[in-house]
């Protein structure tokens, strides 16, 4: 009988693959019909800009709207990924903590690694 000490990491695992290919599936169609949306959308506003002020000007408004939200984007986009950087560096930090803080208690509490083990697959095999 085999112990079964991966079922949950399998289980999980299986799960959370899942979980991202319907984001995925669901971030793509919104992509796509966003898309369509905002060609749509600015093909109304140049045929509408162009019967007031003519297609010279009306292109040049639209193009300079859209370099506007280029712009935003990229400032945001160098914002978040600046934050993400920073959530990087604690979590390195953070980890480099507990892997000392593990060497140390290792250090200290090996003797009981044995019991530890033999109570901890004890736990799991009782689970089942």
């Amino acid at each position: 009988m085999a112990i079964p000490l991966l079922d949950p990491l399998r289980t999980g695992l299986s799960a959370l693959a899942g979980d991202a290919v319907e984001r995925v599936a669901t971030g793509i169609a919104t992509l796509v019909f966003g898309g369509v949306a905002v060609a749509l959308m600015v093909a109304a506003v140049l045929v509408a800009l162009t019967a007031e002020v003519g297609f010279p000007l009306a292109a040049l408004i639209v193009a300079s709207v859209f370099a506007a939200l280029a712009l935003a984007v990229y400032l945001l986009g160098r914002k978040l990924s600046a934050r993400r950087a920073e959530q990087r560096a604690v979590a390195r930090r953070q980890a480099r903590a507990d892997i000392v803080l593990a060497a140390a208690l290792s250090r200290s509490a090996r003797p009981l690694l044995p019991v530890a083990a033999f109570l901890a697959a004890f736990a799991l095999m009782q689970r089942r």
